[in-house]
């Protein structure tokens, strides 16, 4: 893979690829970002410019769910997304804030709102049930009703509050699950490897400190890289919510990121032993087509070709992060996206890469209440134009090969991958955004491996 500056990947990928991927904040009518709030005009489009022949025909011949879901998955994903927040474990608030919620809501008259015609959005916050402690909420709610009810509107301004002080994160559902499976204890070196805008960055920061008594600083460090310096910035006037002393941010390219060294005591001497990391997060950047139902965009713009395009540095960034891992920890590979261009591909690319170093760990006794689809065996890849599949590489004509890498394809020995252990949360399932998600643990460790074609 030939290297491209930094503003160039930007340029070609375009901001929506480059970290458009990265969602992190609540949804809602008025496409709602990454804070939550409202950007006007998103969610102003109608049915019909929410629909994309290319889209549909694409993942209904990946086979992502059954044909008999379809009705229901379309209609999710035209919908608004609920706005969800999560409360930070850190201290006492999070019993005091659950005591608020039920005093606040428990009487709550919700047919005295004065409401449009047709809006039946006016539903109290409820606990979101596979997150552990109920520290995750959703709100189904419009913004008119939000207004209009007395009750609701001062619960927004003590949300807003909240979030400006740590106590709340208003991050979206399904951006919350990554963290949860990577297991981070209060002495554990951890990286976020593509950290902007920093939800789940503050989630594992928040993980750092929940074990520790009061006034006690954790033994463990949170270090929180991202490939662009003006993103950087915004996570360190994030991160300034929690205030805490565990966290280092950087700024390099993800597959490039530089290891740190531990010198030797003895001032005479020149040993130095690297510091690798217990726990690694790799959300990647990604075509983000997980995010349909807060950028409209995504429906409008969406071509294969954009997880196809991103498949080589997601594998890189991966593999850079199983080189920076502990034997015996833990990474974690996520995007927002559905493609298995994206995702079943590259962690198949990976492990057979670093063949016997790692496995894929299976979640499907953790968090019981999150429905979930298992990770593809095999996938199909298509050509430019979205006209002729293509179930293996060597069927790919000569003059296509180019921009597609073997690793794109689905590997022989898929099944004994065990890439069914991956995670894939679609929209109709919980009424949340999509997400793919995989957990690997290293076995070993070894050199780095001679390059290989998509890694």
């Amino acid at each position: 893979w030939k290297r491209v500056p930094l503003h160039r990947q930007r340029e070609t990928m375009g901001k929506r690829n480059w970290r458009g991927g990265k969602g992190g904040g609540g949804g809602g009518k008025r496409h709602r970002g990454n804070d939550g709030g409202a950007n006007k005009g998103s969610w102003g489009a109608n049915d019909d410019e929410r629909t994309n022949e290319q889209l549909e025909a694409y993942y209904k011949a990946q086979q992502i769910m059954t044909e008999e879901e379809w009705p229901a998955f379309l209609k999710a994903a035209r919908d608004q997304l609920p706005s969800t927040f999560r409360i930070s474990p850190i201290g006492t608030f999070a019993q005091s804030m659950r005591a608020k919620m039920a005093e606040t809501f428990a009487n709550l008259k919700v047919d005295q709102a004065d409401l449009e015609e047709g809006d039946d959005r006016l539903e109290p916050p409820k606990v979101i049930p596979w997150y552990p402690g109920e520290l995750a909420w959703a709100m189904s709610i419009s913004k008119k009703a939000l207004k209009r009810t007395p009750a609701l509107e001062q619960f927004h301004k003590y949300i807003v509050a909240q979030t400006e002080t740590g106590n709340l994160t208003r991050q979206e559902a399904v951006s919350m699950i990554p963290p949860l499976f990577m297991d981070v204890s209060p002495n554990h070196r951890v990286l976020d490897m593509c950290a902007a805008p920093g939800s789940k960055t503050s989630q594992l920061l928040e993980f750092v400190h929940s074990a520790t008594a009061e006034g006690e600083v954790p033994t463990g460090v949170l270090i929180a890289n991202d490939a662009d310096q003006d993103r950087c910035s915004m996570l360190v006037h994030q991160m300034k919510r929690i205030n805490s002393p565990c966290l280092m941010v950087v700024n390099h390219e993800g597959q490039r990121l530089p290891m740190l060294w531990k010198r030797d005591t003895d001032p005479a001497s020149r040993n130095k032993e690297a510091l690798k990391y217990d726990r690694i997060l790799a959300d990647v950047p990604c075509s983000g087509d997980g995010t349909m139902r807060k950028n409209v965009d995504v429906w409008r713009k969406w071509s294969a070709n954009q997880g196809i395009g991103l498949h080589r540095l997601q594998s890189q960034i991966l593999s850079r992060g199983v080189e920076m891992l502990e034997e015996g920890g833990i990474i974690v590979y996520s995007t927002c996206s559905m493609n298995p261009a994206e995702n079943e591909s590259v962690v198949a690319g990976v492990l057979n890469k670093f063949e016997g170093q790692l496995e894929i760990v299976d979640v499907s006794a953790d968090l019981p209440d999150l429905k979930r689809n298992p990770g593809l065996l095999t996938w199909k890849v298509c050509d430019k134009k979205q006209t002729e599949w293509f179930e293996s590489y060597e069927k790919v004509p000569e003059d296509q090969r180019g921009g597609m890498p073997p690793t794109l394809f689905p590997p022989p020995n898929a099944a004994e991958l065990h890439l069914e252990r991956a995670v894939r949360v679609l929209p109709h399932q919980q009424d949340t955004g999509a997400f793919f998600i995989c957990k690997l643990r290293k076995l070993a460790s070894a050199q780095k491996p001679a390059e290989k074609e998509g890694g």
